[in-house]
C-alpha cells in the first residue's frame, strides 16, 4: 500500500503556535505556545511548490488556580476559547544549498470567555468577561532537507502583537508582547507502509508586556505525532506534547514570582482525504487532553482542520 498525501502540517506548519491568548503558563497562565498544534501530518516533509492554505478551528476549555494577570492575583479561573486560524504559505521552486524553503503568514479570529475571582486583601471579587476579536499575527520561515524516508526542517516564527488587548480587561484576544520561536522537526515517512512519525522540539522567547510590566519566561516544548494510514483516504494517529518553562516570569506584574509552568497532553487524531475537483482536501480532527499541568491552564483541546494546495 502506497499512501500519497499533501504533508499538510509541513505545508501549513506555519500556524504552529498560533496567535492568540492560548497556550498556558506565564502571565495569566497563558503564552503563545499552543500545545499539540504542531503535529498532525508529515510536519517536516517538504511541501509542494506554490501556494497552500490551511484553516484550523480550535475549541478549548480549561481551568487554573491561582494565576496572575496585570498585577492582579486570580483564583478559580475557567477559560473557554473558540479560535479560527487562517494560514497561507508560499514555497518557491528555488533552493539554496539544496535546501528548500517556505514562508507563511497566519492571521486569526478568536472568541474568549474567562471567569473567576480576583483576590483582594481580605476578600475576593468575581469576574466574568468575554471578547470576540482579532488575534495576534504569526510570521514564519521554514527550511527543509530529506534523506530517504527521513525528513528534517528548521522553523523560525515570530508572533506580532496586533490582536485586541486592554490591560483593564480580563478577556483579550491578543497577548500584547512578541514571541520568537525556533524549532527543529523530524519526520519518518514511509508511504509504502502508510507510516508517518514526527517530532518537533522548540524554544520560545517572550518579550515584556509593557502595559503590565510582566515578562513571561523562556519555554521549551516537544510535540509528537504517530500516524498509521489505513488507505489513501483514511488514517489514525496519536498526538501529544511535553512542555516546560525554563525561565521564570519577571517584572513588577509577576506577583506570583517565577510561576514556571509545565504540562503533558495526549490524544487521538483522525485523517480523511476528500476531493475538491482534481485537488485533494485534507481533513484532520484531533483531541488532546492535559494529563498533567502545573502553573498553567489544564484542559482539553479539540482541533478541526482543513488543508489544500493550489
Amino acid at each position: 500500500m502506497k499512501i500519497k498525501f499533501l504533508p499538510s502540517r509541513s505545508v501549513i506548519y506555519f500556524c504552529l503556535f498560533s496567535l492568540t491568548t492560548l497556550s498556558w503558563a506565564a502571565e495569566g497562565g497563558m503564552s503563545n505556545y499552543v500545545p499539540s498544534f504542531y503535529g498532525d501530518m508529515a510536519l517536516a516533509v517538504e511541501p509542494p511548490d506554490g501556494f497552500s492554505y490551511r484553516n484550523d478551528i480550535l475549541l478549548f476549555s480549561g481551568d487554573i488556580s491561582p494565576s496572575a494577570r496585570a498585577g492582579r492575583l486570580e483564583t478559580d479561573v475557567d477559560v473557554t476559547l473558540a479560535n479560527n486560524y487562517f494560514s497561507f504559505l508560499y514555497k518557491p521552486k528555488a533552493k539554496i544549498f539544496d535546501t528548500a524553503m517556505a514562508f507563511s503568514i497566519t492571521p486569526a479570529f478568536a472568541t474568549t470567555n474567562i471567569d473567576g475571582n480576583i483576590r483582594l486583601d481580605s476578600s475576593s471579587l468575581e469576574f466574568d468577561d468575554d471578547l470576540v476579536g482579532a488575534g495576534d499575527l504569526t510570521l514564519g520561515a521554514y527550511f527543509y532537507k530529506s534523506h530517504g524516508k527521513f525528513n528534517y526542517s528548521l522553523n523560525t516564527m515570530a508572533v506580532a502583537p496586533v490582536g485586541s488587548y486592554d490591560k483593564d480587561r480580563v478577556a483579550n484576544t491578543g497577548m500584547n508582547y512578541w514571541t520568537f520561536e525556533a524549532d527543529i522537526a523530524m519526520t519518518y515517512y514511509d508511504p509504502e507502509k502508510g507510516r508517518d512519525y514526527s517530532l518537533v522540539f522548540g524554544y520560545n522567547y517572550n518579550t515584556e508586556n509593557q502595559d503590565t510590566n510582566y515578562q513571561s519566561g523562556d519555554e521549551l516544548h516537544l510535540d509528537f505525532v504517530l500516524n498509521q494510514y489505513l488507505s489513501e483516504k483514511f488514517g489514525l494517529g496519536i498526538a501529544g506534547y511535553l512542555y516546560k518553562q525554563i525561565g521564570g516570569d519577571s517584572g513588577d506584574g509577576a506577583v506570583l514570582g517565577s510561576f514556571k509552568g509545565e504540562g503533558i497532553g495526549i490524544g487521538p487524531a483522525i485523517y480523511y482525504t476528500a476531493q475538491v475537483g482534481e485537488k485533494p482536501l485534507y481533513c484532520i480532527f484531533k483531541w488532546v487532553h492535559d494529563v498533567h499541568a502545573e502553573n498553567r491552564v489544564k484542559g482539553d483541546y479539540a482541533f478541526l482542520s482543513f488543508a489544500l494546495s493550489f
